[in-house]
């Protein structure tokens, strides 16, 4: 492995559309925040189809391609193996990764199932590298901030929480889904690809859960396919709190609807992606909502903010998010939120989502 005072080596496995998001949070990051992160080097994109890894290659200026993943995993010129490629295939990708002492990051959810999501989370302990999964939505910083307002007390204790990740995009019977149509490569539809982005929201405001009762269904049908693309489940909270949890990809009227209500003992928040760049917060007392602008006081933005309402965007989350496990890397870390532990906690509660649903 390189020295510390060096830029961070990057290989990337997987050519398509969220390692385009991911290069180019890559090619700003150092920039955007140069007394946190050193530079980065792209040095190799692995896919198995050879037009695709170089038009991203070419795209967004990494030095080569290859077609077997050893060529990062194994690599003596690469410190960090970030995983976009399908479900099915993360878990062997990082495991060899983490065993070859490279640093880990991996596209959501952490696995296809919850026997592999444990295997990575336990190769991450052991081999003592920074291995994060990509739940970016927890450091946008209207979310941070109601993070950041729930630890100071602002709203009291919290009492419930509701929150949902809903699209459209699959309500189309004639679009093809890929690889997220196989149970065997994609794991549980919507309530994995979706799903668990909203859970790992709720267990970042309102803490650990367990799950009371659930539903998953499938609304669109697809010849040859079982597919489930909508679930729900009624939660409990540890610290007493309740809670409702939604996921669906075929929600007519829902673009990318990723929000929650946050409910305490003296106030609540709301938040929808829809308008990422506000969160709302009604006081102890008061009548109606306060509209707050995401702006350089709230946690992140003032790298990429003068003033508030300049406006944030989703590529910037995967700035905030690499950059928090870069300077990790950097610092000697072995950590780096969100982790595999992080991974595996949402992969159990999907596990339970799915056995609630099937006992009724």
């Amino acid at each position: 492995m390189k020295g510390s005072n060096g830029p961070i080596r990057i290989g990337i496995v997987g050519a398509g559309y969220i390692a385009g998001v991911h290069s180019a949070a890559y090619r700003v990051v150092a920039g955007t925040f140069p007394t946190k992160v050193p530079q980065v080097e792209l040095v190799r994109v692995v896919d198995t189809d050879a037009g695709r890894a170089a038009a991203l290659a070419s795209a967004w200026s990494w030095r080569e391609v290859a077609a077997e993943v050893e060529a990062v995993t194994e690599a003596q010129d690469i410190d960090v193996v970030d995983i976009c490629a399908p479900n099915h295939v993360h878990a062997a990708v990082a495991i060899a990764a983490l065993d070859h002492g490279k640093h880990v990051v991996c596209e959501k959810p952490l696995a296809s199932d919850l026997a592999e999501a444990r295997t990575m989370a336990t190769a991450a302990r052991k081999a003592g590298r920074v291995a994060q999964v990509c739940f970016y939505y927890r450091t946008w910083p209207a979310i941070a901030h109601a993070r950041r307002l729930v630890d100071e007390g602002a709203i009291g204790d919290v009492r419930g929480f509701t929150g949902r990740m809903l699209q459209e995009y699959a309500a189309d019977p004639a679009l093809g889904l890929g690889w997220r149509a196989s149970s065997q490569e994609g794991g549980a539809g919507a309530l994995d690809d979706l799903g668990s982005h909203v859970l790992d929201v709720a267990r970042f405001l309102a803490g650990e859960m367990r799950v009371v009762e659930a539903s998953t269904r499938s609304t669109v049908a697809r010849p040859g396919v079982a597919l489930v693309d909508a679930a729900s489940a009624q939660v409990e909270f540890t610290s007493g709190a309740s809670g409702v949890v939604e996921a669906g990809w075929a929600a007519r009227g829902h673009a990318c609807d990723l929000g929650f209500e946050l409910e305490g003992t003296h106030g609540a928040i709301r938040f929808g992606w829809e308008r990422a760049n506000e969160l709302e917060v009604r006081w102890d007392g008061g009548e109606r909502f306060e509209r707050q602008l995401v702006g350089p006081l709230m946690p992140g933005a003032g790298a990429f903010l003068g003033v508030p309402g300049q406006q944030m965007g989703y590529r910037d989350a995967f700035t905030l998010g690499l950059a928090g496990m870069l300077a990790a890397v950097s610092a000697g870390a072995v950590s780096a939120a969100p982790s595999f532990e992080d991974g595996l906690r949402v992969a159990e509660l999907v596990a339970a989502i799915r056995q609630a649903a099937r006992a009724g």
